[in-house]
């Protein structure tokens, strides 16, 4: 396993960043795939906020590096950050299981690189963990509405328990 010890911070911030960019992604897609409207809004808000943490991942790269481009990989390193693998025909309990997952490693990840930085950068490393905690926490709230009801996600709530 590809340790966050050994790796240049740099090389970790571009990792974050990939790993926000594809959040977004999925989280948009998704928010278009349902039709439950509070699961649709639920997708937007998590969309948005890895927008934002992208944001504040630039900001911190150039008060870390300044004048310097993060390079943002293709791909994120799997060993360090899972990636969500959705299909055309992945359902949504597997979707928010996935998610979940990727939400616990982000919160861990943060957490890690908040240990090799100095103080004020330390802060916000903290608080994307702390953020990438609620996501892990909505998420889960999700998926057992999704495990419970079939239809969770194709449907308004209030059709889904009458």
């Amino acid at each position: 396993m590809t340790s966050l010890a050994r790796e240049p911070i740099k090389k970790l911030l571009g990792y974050a960043m990939r790993a926000e960019i594809d959040s977004d992604r999925i989280y948009t897609e998704m928010s278009n795939r349902v039709k439950n409207p509070l699961l649709v809004q639920k997708f937007r808000i998590l969309a948005f906020e890895e927008q934002r943490h992208k944001t504040v991942l630039e900001h911190l790269f150039q008060s870390m590096y300044p004048g310097d481009t993060p390079e943002v990989p293709e791909k994120v390193n799997s060993k360090l950050l899972p990636a969500m693998i959705i299909g055309p025909t992945s359902d949504l309990v597997d979707i928010l299981r996935q998610a979940m997952e990727a939400e616990k490693s982000a919160q861990a990840f943060y957490l890690g690189l908040a240990k090799r930085v100095e103080l004020g950068k330390k802060k916000i490393l903290e608080y994307l963990s702390k953020v990438e905690r609620s996501h892990y926490l909505m998420l889960r709230s999700e998926y057992t509405m999704a495990r419970q009801f079939e239809d969770y996600g194709e449907k308004d709530i209030d059709k889904v328990v009458t």
